[in-house]
């Protein structure tokens, strides 16, 4: 379902057909929406929203732009308010230094202020930011706000600052401006991992094509989804999951989301064979908080037996269709050979094509050439090589065998390139990998093909 992680109802503009407005988001899949109160005047009536409609949940706290109005009788307000079971989060709060409407210092204390608050009742934030991003992420660094974490609503930063995003363990808003013509956040996007994101639409404002120009919307949140799925190569139900579950993770604090032995993606069905890896690479976000994909949750208490497998992947194959099956998982199945080949031979009879997604030293962790014995099963291979020479492949992959590791993978890489098996050899596009030089090493080894993968951010301290 969509959530709307950043909406105004209470404005004016919507005082005409409000009911019509929530009858077209009901009708768009919108089933939650967040609304947000930043001055007296809209906290009563972000309250009275949430009394009225039982999807609606309020966020309260003071615009930056009404931080000359703070009062002790506002903040004892508010540490009222902030009680109340609707009441999920702390905000919109922050520094504005585009319109400079309170004085700079009285910004900054009472954003210090709120970030107390939310701390003390456990609330996320809902961060405006604008022409001040340095002085905002210096003072949420030095009054810990990581610990109740919140949302850099309407984000529109680029590389720099989603990395410090990252870093602080805030998630970034991604509404209409996603969909401008000129607009940095698409390549931004095609970098976040996919823990990183809600949607919002910050509605009346900022309303995505084709509705630019116009009142903006909840139910116009689908055009957001749409743009991000086809930025990432992902399906709509993709992008709406993922931000779901980052949202409710965040501002309903859920937790317990159980383990995917096997999911969907777009139209392929991937089976997660194995948290274990061979490798500790450097880009990697097995280490991320709660190894989750898209909303799925990948981080396996045991690894599946093969049985456990096929039953995962026959529970979706009943529901839909796929046009390919995917083994792979955030560790290297090939170190549980046994039971791969096993749940691979069982699914081959589905009659839909099977790839693996390898590190490439599968010869060396069995201590035998297998790729025979995978070339009865799979139709392809990926084999992640992500470095163009040994002493790269060390640096960025950190492989338990040592410098041996790389010459192991090409070793395989050149075995399966000359099977029956479709053989690709894929590269991050990392800041570290000499695209051109791995594009050379792969093109001398016959029947490989070469693929470029974009790379993504990570939640990992010093790996970004």
């Amino acid at each position: 379902m969509l959530i709307d992680s950043h909406a105004h109802l209470n404005m004016q503009q919507f005082a005409g057909d409000l009911q019509e407005v929530m009858d077209r988001a009901r009708e768009a899949g919108v089933g939650e929406i967040l609304n947000i109160g930043f001055d007296p005047a809209s906290i009563d009536e972000t309250l009275e929203l949430a009394d009225r409609y039982g999807n609606v949940y309020a966020a309260l706290g003071i615009h930056p732009h009404n931080a000359a109005d703070w009062s002790d009788g506002l903040e004892d307000r508010l540490k009222r308010l902030l009680l109340r079971k609707k009441v999920v989060a702390v905000g919109e709060i922050g520094l504005d230094y585009y319109r400079d409407l309170s004085p700079r210092d009285v910004q900054q204390d009472i954003l210090r202020r709120q970030i107390g608050l939310a701390l003390r009742f456990s609330k996320p934030m809902i961060i405006h930011c604008r022409d001040a991003f340095d002085d905002l992420v210096r003072i949420l660094d030095q009054e810990g706000a990581s610990e109740a974490g919140g949302i850099f609503h309407a984000f529109s930063g680029g590389a720099d600052e989603i990395k410090e995003v990252l870093r602080l363990g805030f998630l970034a808003g991604i509404g209409g401006p996603l969909t401008y013509k000129n607009s940095q956040l698409p390549e931004v996007v095609m970098r976040m991992p996919s823990t990183s994101f809600v949607l919002e639409t910050d509605c009346p404002y900022l309303p995505p094509v084709p509705y630019r120009g116009k009142r903006n919307e909840p139910a116009y949140l689908r055009f957001v989804a749409e743009k991000f799925a086809d930025l990432r190569g992902v399906s709509v139900e993709d992008v709406e999951r993922a931000a779901e579950v980052n949202y409710r993770r965040l501002i309903h604090r859920e937790r317990g989301l159980p383990a995917s032995i096997a999911y969907s993606l777009g139209d392929r069905l991937y089976i997660n064979v194995t948290s274990t890896c061979t490798n500790d690479c450097i880009f990697c976000s097995r280490s991320d908080p709660g190894n989750i994909l898209y909303g799925y949750n990948l981080e396996l208490p045991v690894d599946p037996k093969a049985a456990e497998m096929v039953s995962a992947a026959e529970a979706y194959l009943e529901k839909g269709k796929y046009s390919e099956i995917v083994f792979c998982g955030y560790g290297e199945p090939t170190a549980r050979i046994r039971e791969l080949k096993e749940a691979a031979g069982t699914l081959k009879k589905r009659g839909i094509p099977l790839r693996l997604n390898t590190n490439g030293q599968g010869n060396a962790i069995n201590r035998r050439d297998i790729v025979p014995e995978l070339e009865e099963s799979f139709a392809s291979l990926s084999i992640s090589l992500n470095a163009p020479d040994r002493d790269t492949y060390m640096e960025i992959c950190r492989p338990d065998a040592g410098k041996t590791a790389f010459d192991t993978v090409l070793d395989f890489t050149q075995r399966a390139a000359a099977s029956k098996m479709e053989t690709a050899v894929t590269v991050l596009d990392h800041p570290l990998v000499d695209i051109d030089a791995a594009r050379k090493l792969v093109s001398g080894i016959k029947g490989a093909r070469f693929r470029v993968r974009k790379y993504h951010f990570t939640r990992r301290a010093g790996r970004l």
